[in-house]
C-alpha cells in the first residue's frame, strides 16, 4: 500500500474506516499539533495525548501529551503513543491505565475511580497497539491512517508488519526460531507459587 494518501484509498480500504468516523475534537487536535512540532524539533511525525477521565463525572482529570523520540534517545520502541503510556504509568503510579482506583494512584483524583483514553495523530503501528492493550487504555482515538504514514516521502511503512504477524514462522522476513531447554518453565512454575502483583 506505499503511497496511497488518504485521498486515494480505495474501496477496500476505506472501509476499514466507515464504522469508526467521529468529529474532531480538542485532544486528538492537540495530538496533531505535537507530531507537527515534533517534526519542527527534528524528530518524527508523530503525538499522542492520554487523558486520564473521570468513570463517574466523564471529566478530564489530566493528560499527558508526548511525541516520537526514535533518533533523539536512539530507541526504535520510542513512539509516541509508548512515550505517553510510559509518562502516565510512572506519574500515576499504576500499570492499568483502564481502571486506576483513587487509593492505588500516585496522582490525586476526585472519584473512586478513573481510566485513561488515548489520541494519537495516526493510527497506531502494530507494536503501539499492543502496548495500548497491555496498559488496558479502553479508548483509542486515532486521525491520520497507517496508508497516509505511507505515502512518498513519508515512509512508514506499517503494512508490512501487518503482513508479517499474519504468516508462520518460517516464512517471515526475519529468522525466527524456537529453542526448546530444559529451564524454560521454571520461571511460570515460580510465578505461580509467588504472591508477586499481577498484571
Amino acid at each position: 500500500m506505499k503511497g496511497m494518501a488518504s485521498s486515494t484509498i480505495g474501496k477496500e480500504t476505506s472501509s476499514i474506516y466507515q464504522n469508526i468516523m467521529i468529529e474532531s475534537n480538542r485532544w486528538i487536535e492537540l495530538a496533531c499539533e505535537e507530531a507537527k512540532d515534533s517534526v519542527e524539533r527534528g524528530g518524527g511525525p508523530f503525538g499522542a495525548v492520554i487523558l486520564q477521565v473521570d468513570d463517574e463525572t466523564n471529566e478530564v482529570i489530566r493528560y499527558w501529551m508526548e511525541h516520537n523520540h526514535v533518533t533523539e534517545f536512539c530507541d526504535p520502541t520510542a513512539h509516541a503513543e509508548i512515550s505517553a503510556i510510559r509518562s502516565a504509568c510512572h506519574e500515576l503510579g499504576v500499570f492499568n491505565l483502564g481502571r486506576i482506583g483513587k487509593h492505588e494512584s500516585k496522582m490525586p483524583q476526585i472519584g473512586e475511580t478513573s481510566h485513561c483514553e488515548i489520541y494519537c495523530s495516526c493510527e497506531p503501528c502494530p507494536m503501539c497497539y499492543s502496548a495500548i492493550m497491555w496498559a488496558r487504555i479502553p479508548v483509542v482515538v486515532f486521525s491520520a491512517t497507517r496508508y497516509d504514514a505511507a505515502q512518498p516521502g513519508v515512509d512508514f511503512l506499517d503494512e508490512e508488519i501487518h503482513d508479517e504477524l499474519t504468516k508462520d514462522y518460517g516464512d517471515r522476513s526475519i529468522q525466527v526460531f524456537r529453542a526448546s531447554c530444559p529451564n524454560a518453565q521454571e520461571a511460570f512454575e515460580l510465578w505461580k507459587k509467588s504472591n508477586n502483583r499481577l498484571y
